[in-house]
């Protein structure tokens, strides 16, 4: 198989996750992010895979200006994935489904799969064009059969994962790798997206609700503006630790006693694998709000309403172990490990099928 992994701006966590199983299924895998592709100089896609800069050159050609919903751009790109040896495309969000379902109209030949890893994603009405969809979970089936969509082309794996975030080491082993004491409350707080006022009131609220023996990790992507200014507010904080975007997140999460987050999917999925007890912040976004009330529902998660109930639901976690013993249970069960292999070993079987 000669997989192409597609997103629309850095790849996800997921389709990370897939691109280490196919490799290790001997696959060929290819990767296109669509936001990169058209602000990429030519010097910079020599840094690239032969696919990326070729694919650089052709589309430079017909189109300059960078939208890839606009009809000369989605044609040029069919034409050139046709054209490779490209037989399996997978699309990893929102974005990159919506290009993809619009290259099917426009005559793509190889299958095109999506991961539909939340309700606004399932909710695309050209999406049904595709040739399979891997959801995260059975609830978003309902909203994908209203949009015409099969029930024989919907698969229910999880999201997949890294298989970093199933490795253990303890939380003991995982606190020694990090220079973490053994003996305090450990949070970690993925503020990602968030605005400066939001980090700010939960670290706040945290400092006032608990004493001297917790620890705080707050992490939150490279160069982002929002941790120069909480540098600056919680300066002398011992407490509040700033820390950013990291590949040992597996690691601080089998570490922390409690993991905080706004319920986005790649990330509860994460700490649903990795056996977190995890707490879902307040969010205004309708789809957001439906993958929290899925994770509680569940007993995966708890959900809050607040600053300060985010805060009562996080020390209520730390401090009563059985509730976090049978959160992980819940998590073990439904958040699935093995969704890379699931989902390839099916893409696999579809298109032994199709060819007969």
């Amino acid at each position: 198989m000669k997989l192409l992994v597609l997103s629309y701006n850095a790849l996800p966590g997921v389709g990370t996750a897939l691109i280490e199983q196919a490799k290790e299924n001997g696959s060929t895998v290819e990767t296109l992010e669509l936001k990169q592709l058209m602000s990429l100089s030519k010097r910079a896609a020599s840094r690239y895979s032969r696919f990326v800069q070729r694919a650089k050159e052709l589309l430079s050609t017909v189109y300059k200006a960078y939208d890839p919903l606009d009809y000369n751009f989605i044609s040029a790109l069919t034409r050139y994935i046709n054209d490779s040896d490209i037989d399996t495309v997978i699309c990893t969000d929102t974005y990159s489904v919506k290009v993809m379902s619009l290259s099917k109209q426009a005559g793509l030949r190889p299958m095109c799969y999506a991961l539909i890893s939340d309700y606004e994603t399932a909710s695309i009405r050209s999406a049904a064009l595709l040739d399979g969809y891997f959801i995260a979970q059975e609830e978003i089936k309902y909203y994908m059969i209203r949009h015409g969509i099969g029930t024989d082309r919907l698969y229910n794996f999880g999201l997949p994962v890294p298989k970093a975030f199933r490795r253990t080491l303890g939380k003991w082993g995982a606190r020694n790798y990090l220079v973490i004491p053994q003996d305090k409350r450990v949070y970690l707080f993925l503020a990602g997206g968030m605005s400066f006022e939001e980090v700010r009131d939960i670290c706040v609220e945290m400092l006032s609700a608990e004493d001297e023996s917790f620890l705080l990790y707050v992490l939150l992507p490279r160069d982002s503006e929002v941790k120069e200014r909480l540098m600056q507010k919680f300066r002398g904080e011992s407490s509040i630790r700033l820390i950013t975007l990291t590949k040992s997140l597996n690691i601080y999460m089998e570490g922390a006693d409690v993991v905080l987050t706004k319920p986005l999917a790649y990330e509860s999925y994460e700490a649903a694998v990795a056996g977190a007890p995890l707490v879902h912040i307040m969010t205004s976004r309708g789809s957001e709000r439906k993958i929290a009330e899925f994770f509680a529902s569940q007993d995966m998660s708890l959900k809050a309403g607040s600053v300060r109930d985010t805060i009562a639901q996080a020390r209520r976690l730390a401090e009563e172990k059985a509730l976090a013993q049978r959160m992980k249970s819940k998590q073990s069960q439904y958040a699935h490990s093995d969704a890379a292999e699931r989902i390839l070993e099916t893409i696999i079987k579809i298109q032994q099928k199709d060819k007969g």
